[in-house]
C-alpha cells in the first residue's frame, strides 16, 4: 500500500495550517461583523488598553532628562526613580499612603460587603410591602453625581457622626470628628459603593433556589442559620465580584480622599502621587514611578480574578 512521503506529509500539514487560518477570516452568514474587522477592532483595542499602561511604565525607567526631551522609549533605562520613591526624602509619606490606601480599600469592602449581604438577602428573599420600588430607589441613589453629597459629608465628618432620636435633643452616639482619619474615608466610600453592591447581590441571590432555603428551614434552621450556610457558600462568586469592583473603586478614588484628608496620616496613594506636582516643578520621574506602583494592583486583581468578576455579573442581573 502506498505510504505519503515525509514531504508529501509536511505539505498537507501546511494546507491544513493555511485553512484553519483562513477560517477565522471567512465570513458567515451569521456573523454581524466580519471576523477580519473584528480582529482589528480587538488588536486597536488592546492597544488603547494597554499603550497608557506601557507608556507609564517606560517614562517610570527614564531619567528626567529623556522625559523632558519626549522620548517614548528610553536610551537608558535606570530604577533610580523607583530607589528615590523608597528610599528618598519622601519615602516614608508614600509607604504612609500605601498603606492608608490598603487599610481603606479593606475596610471599604468588609463594610459595603456586610451591609451589602443583610440588605440583598432582604429584598431577595423576603417578602415585605414595596420590595422592587425599594430595591430601584437604591439603584436611583446610584446615579446621584458623588460631588453632590461631599458637601454634608464634609459637615458630617467635620462635627462628627451622631445618632439622635429623632424629633428630641437626646443624642444617643456621637463620634470625635473625623476629618484627616482613614474612617472619613472608609464612611463616604461606603456610601457610594452600597448602591452598586447592594443591586448586583440581590441579584445573584435570587438566582439561588429558594427550595434550598426552605429544605434548610424545615431541618431546623433559622433565617440567619440558612443565610450563613446556604445563601453566602452558593453566592461567593456574585460576592467576589462585588467585592473585587467595591476593592478597586476605594483604590483608585481622588475627590473625597482630597477633601477630607490634610496630612499623611490619611492620604491615600492618589494623593501622595499628586503631592509631587510642586509649585513652581513636577518630579517627572517619581509621579511615574508612582503611578506605576499604584495601577499594579488594580492590573493584578484584573487579570487573576477576571473570572469572578464576569462570573459574579452574568448572573447578577434581577430575575424578578
Amino acid at each position: 500500500m502506498f505510504e505519503p512521503t515525509i514531504e508529501q506529509r509536511s505539505v498537507k500539514n501546511d494546507i491544513a495550517t493555511v485553512k484553519r487560518k483562513s477560517s477565522l477570516f471567512k465570513v458567515k452568514s451569521t456573523d454581524l461583523i466580519p471576523p477580519f474587522y473584528l480582529w482589528c477592532g480587538l488588536i486597536l483595542l488592546a492597544l488603547f488598553t494597554l499603550a497608557p499602561f506601557v507608556y507609564l511604565f517606560t517614562s517610570s525607567i527614564s531619567k528626567t532628562e529623556e522625559l523632558l526631551s519626549g522620548h517614548l522609549v528610553p536610551h537608558s533605562p535606570t530604577l533610580e526613580n523607583y530607589y528615590r520613591l523608597f528610599t528618598g526624602n519622601g519615602a516614608a509619606e508614600f509607604i504612609a499612603a500605601m498603606k492608608n490606601s490598603i487599610i481603606v480599600s479593606l475596610g471599604t469592602t468588609v463594610s459595603t460587603l456586610i451591609l451589602a449581604i443583610f440588605a440583598s438577602y432582604a429584598f431577595s428573599k423576603v417578602m415585605f410591602p414595596f420590595r422592587n420600588s425599594a430595591l430601584f430607589t437604591v439603584l436611583a441613589m446610584q446615579l446621584l453625581p458623588s460631588i453632590s453629597i461631599i458637601a454634608p459629608l464634609y459637615v458630617m465628618m467635620r462635627n462628627g457622626i451622631s445618632i439622635a432620636i429623632p424629633f428630641t435633643n437626646v443624642i444617643l452616639f456621637q463620634s470625635p470628628p473625623l476629618l484627616d482619619t482613614v474612617w472619613s474615608l472608609i464612611i463616604s466610600y461606603t456610601t457610594f459603593s452600597l448602591p452598586f453592591a447592594i443591586w448586583i447581590m440581590t441579584g445573584y441571590f435570587q438566582t439561588i433556589p429558594k427550595a434550598l432555603e426552605e429544605a434548610a428551614i424545615i431541618d431546623g434552621c433559622s433565617r440567619m442559620e440558612s443565610l450563613f450556610r446556604i445563601i453566602i457558600p452558593l453566592a461567593m462568586p456574585g460576592i467576589a465580584a462585588t467585592a473585587i469592583f467595591t476593592l478597586l473603586l476605594a483604590w483608585d478614588e481622588f475627590m473625597f480622599a482630597s477633601a477630607f484628608t490634610q496630612s499623611f496620616a490619611s492620604k491615600t496613594l492618589p494623593i501622595a502621587i499628586r503631592e509631587f506636582i510642586g509649585k513652581h516643578n513636577i518630579d517627572w520621574g517619581l509621579m511615574t514611578a508612582g503611578g506605576f506602583i499604584a495601577s499594579l494592583p488594580p492590573v493584578l486583581v484584573s487579570v487573576f480574578l477576571y473570572k469572578y468578576i464576569v462570573g459574579g455579573l452574568a448572573g447578577g442581573g434581577v430575575k424578578e
